[in-house]
């Protein structure tokens, strides 16, 4: 998992997100929400949970965190072993189950999406 939090940190990083310490979202219903890493652009929070495997008990764990936090919640599946009613459910709920490869490349991807188009 170590692996995986410093690609995510890199990714973030080169994209020009900084890490927020402590990793902890204050949601709207007053409860504080862990996440397994925390980054900012300044003006959007974007979280991530880690699993060894990903259900989607998994997947309603990390919308709880998004829905009262507002922050942009994904997942890291460290096994890459996702259910596939839990990937289906992370779509509806916008979230997206990211393997240990694509933590790597999460917000070159994420800036890509978000250019503007000529």
């Amino acid at each position: 998992m170590e692996f995986e939090k410093l690609a995510l940190e890199v990714s973030a990083a080169k994209a020009g997100l900084k890490p927020v310490s402590p990793n902890v979202l204050r949601g709207d219903s007053g409860i504080d929400h862990r996440v397994s890493l925390l980054f900012t652009d300044g003006a959007k929070l974007y979280g991530f949970d880690f699993y060894e495997k990903v259900t989607e008990i998994e997947v309603v764990r990390s919308y709880a965190k998004k829905f009262d936090s507002r922050a942009a919640i994904n997942m890291v599946c460290l096994s890459g072993e996702v259910t596939p009613g839990a990937r289906e459910l992370a779509k509806e709920y916008g979230m997206k189950v990211l393997s240990p490869r694509a933590a790597e490349t999460f917000f070159v991807f994420e800036q890509l999406s978000k250019a503007p188009k000529d």
